[in-house]
């Protein structure tokens, strides 16, 4: 896999240490290069910053899916040119701040972006507006260092961070923490210690490993940016210094700025990750296993646990609320026996929030990874349900996460759990006619099955839609909720305890659990 960071700067070459900030982020074998640009600014950190940089970021990108690169990263917390590079090209783009503000959501309820100076905060709170994440941030708050001088004195500048940090823990609220600019993505972990020492335990996010962690997970799924959100601008005369970046033909515009590092084999993390099918039927965990082990990495090991006490499949609150008792006895019991994460197999993510307050480790809902993702990908999502009579409850699940604005609409293919198998190729028929009237008279511009028995059918719906005219990314839920707890655990995060906070003792009865 190769990977193309874009330091969207001028400079006399390309920035090793930022380079090496990304790669931290890679898994063994991944490929990954920078290049500055050659007309622009030296530092970021205004609009107009943003406005020199944008050409030259859309000329990278372009210039890297001409030589093959897989996905794009865009080396600033600003994202410059992030949406305009997505027009242009259809391999991955993706921001820092776009990845790490999703990812914070799922992490926590309300978090904190902790910039350089005071004069950026109003745009960086443009930018979360852009991103319609602004229900989930609680500050911006400044550390008063211009961005050319955080690397002149790394002792004031991480006094600086932790500062901020803990006023944005103590006096803001904040459950989990941004640092505002890649360059002090390196600073996270030592942040991450500092606060725990001083009484703030928060995640805090690395927004270089973030996206990169974002863009391999992309590429691995096979999927890209919504074309219906991002279309192809029609072709025009462009008067530019170097038109052929964008008007096709040329190489690099100054190839030698070009420098790679590739990550070495042999260091892949083990890791175990325990699905737990919260129904009693049983008859699906080796397929269900099969589906999260085909998404999983090397070195990654599924195992699947069903329920004892519960229904036989989650189509209802009533549902729900029969499932939850017995999933959280099963998380609990992963932790245990040392998984490395949890997820809860069913789009409904029944008992998601509960399970977090009771374990340490990694707990993924499928519905939460997809939706966040899709927004990600497309300014607009549907969900294709089960039933008519899910759809109240994948609507509330959007407003739960904060994505309401986001969900173009909820429709039904209206096939019952337990028949999805009973006539696989009518289950397809109906899936693909049921998304294809979302993306037609909807307006969806990524769709998202609504049921995790649906695994493995997301590339024959979206060939099904290309054919009909209507090309959108399709997700499948299983394979994103296994990457995003891989990537959890590479980047040794978990749920906020300020969001999640454990629950005080009390007695508890269960059949054969009590407690």
């Amino acid at each position: 896999m190769r990977i193309r960071v874009i330091s969207p700067v001028i400079g006399q070459g390309p920035d090793q240490a930022t380079l090496e900030s990304f790669a931290a982020g890679a898994s063994p074998g991944t490929e990954v290069s920078i290049v500055s640009l050659e007309w622009g600014t030296e530092a970021i950190e205004v609009r107009s910053d943003d406005a020199w940089a944008a050409p030259g970021v859309l000329s990278r990108a372009i210039e890297a899916e001409r030589e093959g690169v897989d996905a794009v990263i865009i080396a600033c917390m600003d994202d410059p040119g992030l949406y305009a590079a997505r027009e242009a090209v259809r391999i991955p783009v993706v921001g820092p701040l776009e990845a790490s503000l999703h990812l914070a959501a799922i992490l926590a309820h309300r978090f904190s972006v902790i910039t350089t100076r005071h004069e950026d905060i109003p745009a960086v709170g443009e930018l979360v507006q852009l991103y319609r994440m602004q229900d989930r941030l609680t500050s911006v708050r400044a550390m008063d260092l211009p961005v050319l001088e955080l690397r002149a004195d790394s002792g004031a500048t991480f006094d600086a961070l932790v500062a901020a940090g803990e006023r944005a823990v103590r006096e803001d609220g904040a459950g989990a923490l941004i640092p505002g600019c890649t360059l002090l993505a390196p600073l996270a972990t030592r942040l991450q210690e500092a606060l725990e020492d001083r009484g703030c335990a928060v995640p805090v996010l690395d927004p270089c490993r973030v996206a990169m962690g974002f863009a391999e997970a992309l590429v691995s799924l096979g999927l890209a940016h919504s074309a219906r959100t991002y279309a192809r601008p029609a072709e025009k005369p462009i008067a530019w210094p170097t038109p052929e970046a964008f008007l096709g033909g040329g190489g690099l515009e100054n190839a030698s700025a070009v420098a790679s590092l590739t990550v070495p084999e042999g260091g892949t993390r083990r890791m175990h990750i325990r699905v737990i099918n919260p129904v009693i039927t049983t008859s699906w965990e080796e397929e269900t296993r099969e589906a999260y082990q085909r998404a999983a990495g090397p070195g990654t090991e599924t195992s699947v646990v069903s329920l004892d006490w519960g229904p036989a499949s989650i189509e209802s609150y009533r549902d729900h609320a029969l499932a939850v008792p017995d999933i959280l006895h099963k998380a609990v019991a992963a932790e245990r026996e040392r998984a490395d994460a949890v997820i809860i197999d069913c789009m409904g993510d029944p008992g998601v929030y509960a399970a977090r307050e009771l374990v340490d480790i990694p707990v993924v809902g499928p519905a939460e990874a997809s939706m966040h993702l899709a927004a990600m990908l497309g300014h607009r999502f549907s969900v294709l349900s089960v039933l008519d009579t899910r759809a109240p409850m994948m609507e509330d699940q959007a407003a739960r996460y904060g994505l309401r604005g986001r969900l173009a609409s909820v429709r039904a293919f209206n096939i019952p759990v337990l028949s999805l198998d009973d006539d696989p190729e009518r289950t397809l028929q109906a899936v693909t006619a049921c998304a294809a009237r979302a993306v037609r008279e909807d307006g969806a511009h990524v769709i998202i099955p609504g049921c995790t028995g649906l695994a493995g059918l997301a590339p024959l719906i979206a060939a099904g839609l290309a054919g009909e005219g209507c090309e959108v990314p399709v997700l499948d839920p299983p394979s994103v909720a296994i990457k995003l707890a891989e990537m959890l655990v590479n980047l040794g995060l978990s749920h906020s305890r300020r969001t999640y906070a454990r629950p005080g003792p009390k007695v508890r009865r269960w059949p054969g659990q009590d407690e």
